[in-house]
């Protein structure tokens, strides 16, 4: 099990724009689990995810925080509807373009 303290403490040393960056790579991680159908794998990534959006949160600036709010609310939507209401394929490509948006409001990547 995993010291969510200590692996919070750790997360939050990182700049904003570093921790929306792992966050995005949680999300690429979500993206590949989906396309395999691995959803042990994606239980620990969502899990993971919601616990980065409410630490990355705080220290960021207004846009961005309107944007891990919607993506909560995202992450939700995909655990629960993982192999029911929800095509995989829908969960990923969806992933995926969160990770870029994040990519892109972090200031990690250029359009």
């Amino acid at each position: 099990m995993k010291e969510w303290a200590v692996v919070q403490q750790r997360y939050q040393q990182d700049q904003p724009a570093i921790r929306l960056g792992g966050l995005a790579s949680n999300l690429h991680r979500l993206a590949w689990c989906a396309q395999r159908a691995n959803h042990e794998a994606a239980i620990a990534l969502f899990r993971e995810s919601k616990f980065f959006t409410e630490w990355a949160a705080p220290d960021c600036r207004f846009d961005q925080q309107v944007l891990l709010a919607e993506l909560q609310l995202r992450l939700a939507l995909w655990e629960r509807g993982w192999g029911g209401r929800l095509t995989l394929a829908a969960i990923a490509e969806e992933a995926q373009h969160w990770a870029t948006k994040l990519l892109k409001v972090a200031g990690l990547v250029t359009e």
